[in-house]
């Protein structure tokens, strides 16, 4: 952003075609000018900057999306576009339960590489550990270790006990961040937690499939103690990734990252490659396997579109 530049007012949320906007000290319910009404679905989101204009009869609309530092978007699946979910974030908090629904270390890496390929930090935060002595035979914290093995913050925490809740607070303080994840793995109610006036709608968990009841249906900002904004999201079931040339995809990994240059070939994907430091650091046990299957679960997945995208062109 030039210098000079307006930094604008924040969205905080858009409720059917209502942009919650924060105008200084004041609240403003905004609709937008004719011409961003002509834009995609995500032309405004929560978080995003913009310029206010305040009309004759009291009313206000948007007259301008500010330049946007970051987002965090669903990508691609199965034919549909990307969605932009949230704008102008600092931090992701990567949301799963300890058990009800059981962790899915396979949609914790995905969030955590879109994460990365976002150019967002990201955290993850453990909720229900009240419910682990009973449902969750030995250490609940486990599942989630090869992502502190990588580098990534393990938050643990329980709603209904109010441990870990502060340390939380703490690490998000001062920060624009999300909260992403599963349906039921209990965002709103840390949403709740955090900032007790907000008082979302909680869901449950499904007895037949044990997984999350949706209760989000858009990202929503709201101000914090310390400065801070803290957010809502949908439920995230699936994580499509964007697309990304396949040798960018490791570094996504913050673990791969120090062995990239080790490689024999400056374009390895580390799959088969002679002279691969990558390959050999899991042979060695210095990379976790599973985060290395879930690096080759995703390449596989990116050259897949790829080459459907280069069929779709001829």
């Amino acid at each position: 952003m030039s210098e000079g530049r307006p930094t604008g007012d924040r969205v905080l949320g858009v409720i059917a075609g209502t942009y919650l906007v924060e105008h200084g000290a004041e609240r403003l319910e905004c609709v937008l000018a004719g011409r961003l009404r002509q834009g995609p679905r995500d032309r405004v989101v929560a978080g995003d900057r913009v310029l206010v204009e305040r009309l004759e009869d009291g009313s206000a609309r948007i007259v301008e999306r500010l330049p946007r530092r970051s987002r965090l978007a669903r990508h691609p699946s199965h034919g549909r576009g990307i969605q932009v979910i949230a704008a102008n974030l600092d931090r992701v908090a990567v949301v799963f339960a300890a058990a009800r629904p059981d962790p899915d270390t396979n949609l914790l890496d995905r969030l955590l590489v879109l994460a990365e390929l976002s150019d967002l930090e990201a955290l993850v935060v453990v909720n229900k550990m009240d419910l682990a002595p009973e449902a969750v035979p030995g250490d609940p914290l486990a599942p989630f270790e090869p992502a502190r093995g990588a580098g990534y913050e393990i938050r643990p925490a329980s709603v209904r006990t109010g441990a870990g809740l502060r340390e939380l607070a703490a690490a998000i303080a001062g920060r624009v961040t999300v909260l992403a994840g599963p349906s039921g793995t209990g965002k709103s109610s840390l949403l709740n937690a955090l900032v007790p006036e907000v008082e979302l709608r909680v869901g449950s968990v499904s007895e037949r499939t044990g997984r999350g009841r949706h209760t989000t249906v858009a990202a929503h900002l709201y101000p914090a103690p310390g400065g801070s904004y803290l957010g809502d999201t949908p439920g995230l079931q699936y994580a499509g990734l964007p697309d990304v040339p396949a040798p960018a995809l490791s570094h996504a990994f913050p673990e791969l990252r120090p062995l990239l240059h080790e490689c024999r070939f400056g374009d390895c994907l580390h799959r088969s490659e002679p002279g691969c430091a990558v390959r050999r650091a899991v042979d060695r046990g210095q990379v976790v396997d599973s985060r290395y299957r879930s690096y080759l679960t995703l390449l596989a997945e990116l050259e897949e579109r790829a080459a459907a995208g280069r069929g779709r062109g001829r």
